[in-house]
């Protein structure tokens, strides 16, 4: 388990500018190895979970919505097509300065919910059982209705690893 002192994670009124510095600063430590975090977690001001923001939902809030496919309700959107990747070369002089503008938006709309949690008590073969079935490769940590931390599949697989070694128990760390 990665401590919650050592994942990155912010209240829900941060900005995406915010929200980008506290993931790209991120560099968690495990059994030796250095990784970056793709999520970060996101609480209310009473320190209750309210979900996570992942890379990919901080890259879209910075994007223009046009970047990505026509709005319904727009004027010009005539036809419901995606854009030519090849135009945001020759848009990025306007796309740059959207960018840094809604930077400064907050991360609320952008934050997705939470589906899956463990308690510490949960087994390595338990978590395989989770991670597999539902499809999640980070589950926050539950104690006492507290996050205390989070299970990534990278911690996981290594102590898969170190089951099938012989070096691991069977109970999750």
């Amino acid at each position: 388990m990665v401590p919650l002192e050592a994942y990155p994670h912010v209240t829900q009124d941060c900005s995406l500018r915010e929200a980008l510095n506290a993931l790209g600063g991120a560099h968690i430590e495990m059994h030796g190895e250095t990784s970056l975090p793709r999520i970060l977690l996101v609480f209310d001001s009473e320190e209750t979970l309210l979900g996570l923001v992942r890379r990919r939902d901080i890259l879209r809030g910075l994007s223009p919505r046009w970047f990505f496919k026509a709005e319904p309700d727009h004027p010009e959107a005539v036809f419901d097509v995606d854009m030519d990747e090849n135009i945001s070369d020759v848009m990025a002089d306007k796309v740059i300065p959207r960018f840094r503008a809604r930077a400064e938006n907050s991360i609320e709309e952008y934050v997705q919910p939470i589906a899956g949690v463990v308690d510490p008590e949960c087994s390595l073969i338990r978590l395989v059982n989770i991670m597999v079935k539902q499809g999640y490769h980070m589950l926050p940590v539950i104690d006492k209705e507290r996050v205390i931390g989070v299970v990534r599949s990278v911690e996981v697989l290594w102590a898969v690893n170190q089951l099938l070694s012989g070096t691991e128990q069977t109970q999750g760390d």
